[in-house]
């Protein structure tokens, strides 16, 4: 969905190029940054006692589920789920 001017589009691209490339990517980090923090918290308030494994699952799933198939999806929770239960037993 995209409900920005074409006008306020463009004008943001040029205020984006202003910038150098140490502040364009200053500026990417912080949103990383910041987005892994909101659904973190997400993630939290939904279920406060939320096991670690369980977690990792439900932050990929919403930070990056979008970008896998079902079938590649499935089998990163599974090495998820494996990891956990490997670093779990060797402790």
């Amino acid at each position: 969905m995209d409900d920005t001017s074409p006008d306020i589009t463009k004008k943001v691209i040029e205020l984006f190029q202003q910038k150098t490339p140490f502040e364009r990517l200053k500026m990417g980090c912080e949103m990383y940054e910041t987005s892994k923090y909101l659904v973190t918290r997400a993630i939290l308030e939904q279920e406060p006692g939320i096991s670690e494994v369980n977690f990792r699952k439900e932050f990929f799933l919403k930070f990056y589920g979008d970008d896998f198939g079902l079938i590649e999806r499935e089998k990163i929770l599974k090495h998820l789920e494996a990891c956990h239960t490997k670093t779990s037993t060797s402790s």
